[in-house]
């Protein structure tokens, strides 16, 4: 075993605890943004609110194109093996990629709000909340781009305040003092995406800083296609993220959408767990795979996934056993969606077991497998949505999400484990008798 690897254990496993206590901060900020929509707005509101954030959210993917992803990749290979030239120039490559997309995306959304609410949504009062929700795309976007490249300089913790939870926690403050209402909360989203995007631009640059070496520009290194490649996971996550409501808000009312959309909330809940130890994880596997250390890999997979599952049991069993009084919690009327949070939270639990398989293909360079077991999940996301929803509503929404994410991370499992030799759930093999020897 190389030297690097016999040292990577105990850092790795304090890594993993402090990424996941950093997105534990979520508890407080993203789900008091959420409890302050749902109590704000009731549960009509909430629902209308919740179709334009998901179109929201949806759409300024297409303005990342995959590339913070694809940053995070580049900078931790470049700086494992000493290219700090090389770094640098991504990160100005994808900066300046980023904004013009977001900016192209901010506009074609806000300029097709109105057909959108009137021929596809079938609600014409959405078309301004939609043209407002456009002004967040940007702020949105360059954020994540400066979050992947402090992810890549193994600035976890920062990199999950500027991605996770600074900007609800900077909503909840303006809701506080301004008060909660449909659409006046777009207008404050758009202002905590852009005051947490400006913050992370402060500790990025502290953080390049601290880079030493080479200052000489240097081309900036390919990052649109492998970000392509990439883009085709986050584009899954999103689109489990927003499709079913927003499928849900064409087949159903604005009460059904509300159910569904606070039960995913919380369901999500689990997801904190999850995306923390992913976060640390896929910088840790670019790196890794730079350095050519395979048992490296292997034990950051095991260690993501053994950490995810353990971690999610109690609250799984929370939202499964008492999902009525957790929806209470977030006022009158949202009880009606236990049935929908119990669904979501199986598919939590899968996702746990599954935590960065799709990841460890992306950073390890099997951008091919990667897009089809994406493309094939996008597949089965639409058809069970178009086929669920209509017949069952809420609870069908909620089943169509469950079976995708077990299809995406079953999937990306199986496909890891044959094409790395990674099998996170078996024990790792003693290191043959050369490598001890070495």
């Amino acid at each position: 075993m190389s030297l690097h690897g016999a040292r990577a254990l105990p850092p790795l496993t304090r890594g993993l605890l402090v990424s996941v206590g950093a997105r534990a901060l979520d508890l407080p900020c993203r789900y008091g943004f959420h409890l302050l929509i749902a109590a704000g707005l009731g549960v009509v509101d909430a629902g209308r609110f919740y179709i334009v954030f998901s179109a929201m959210v949806a759409l300024a993917g297409l303005g990342r194109l995959g590339l913070d992803r694809a940053l995070t990749r580049q900078v931790a290979a470049a700086r494992a093996t000493g290219r700090p030239a090389e770094l640098r120039a991504a990160i100005r490559s994808a900066f300046r990629q980023i904004f013009i997309a977001s900016a192209l995306v901010a506009l074609l959304m806000a300029a097709l709000a109105h057909p959108i609410a009137l021929t596809i949504l079938g609600k014409p009062d959405l078309a301004l909340p939609l043209a407002l929700g456009a002004l967040s795309i940007p702020p949105q976007n360059l954020g994540a781009a400066v979050a992947g490249a402090l992810a890549g300089l193994q600035r976890i913790a920062q990199s999950q305040m500027i991605y996770s939870w600074l900007w609800p926690a900077l909503f909840c403050l303006s809701a506080l003092v301004c008060g909660t209402g449909f659409p006046d909360v777009l207008w404050q989203i758009a202002g905590s995406f852009t005051v947490a995007a400006l913050i992370g631009g402060l500790l990025l640059r502290h953080g390049l800083g601290t880079v030493f070496g080479d200052e000489r520009r240097v081309p900036p290194p390919p990052l649109l296609r492998p970000g392509l490649s990439l883009f085709t996971l986050e584009l899954t996550q999103l689109m489990i993220a927003s499709a079913p409501a927003l499928i849900l808000g064409m087949a159903a009312d604005n009460r059904e959408v509300g159910l569904f959309s606070l039960s995913w909330r919380i369901a999500l809940l689990i997801n904190i767990v999850t995306s923390g130890v992913t976060g640390m994880a896929a910088p840790k596997f670019a790196e890794l795979n730079a350095l050519g250390d395979r048992d490296g890999l292997g034990r950051t997979a095991r260690q993501a996934i053994r950490l995810s599952v353990g971690l999610s049991l109690l609250p799984a069993i929370a939202m499964i056993s008492v999902p009525g009084p957790l929806l209470s919690l977030f006022g009158a009327g949202y009880e009606g969606g236990a049935a929908t949070l119990r669904i979501l939270a199986l598919g939590q639990i899968v996702a746990a077991c599954t935590t960065s398989m799709p990841d460890l293909l992306g950073m390890t360079g099997h951008t091919r497998a990667l897009r089809r077991i994406n493309g094939f999940s996008l597949i089965v996301l639409l058809a069970l949505t178009a086929l669920l929803t209509p017949v069952f509503g809420a609870p069908g929404a909620a089943a169509a999400t469950a079976l995708t994410i077990a299809v995406n991370g079953g999937a990306a499992l199986a496909m890891a484990s044959r094409l790395t030799g990674i099998r996170p759930w078996r024990a790792a093999p003693p290191p043959p008798s050369k490598e001890i020897m070495s």
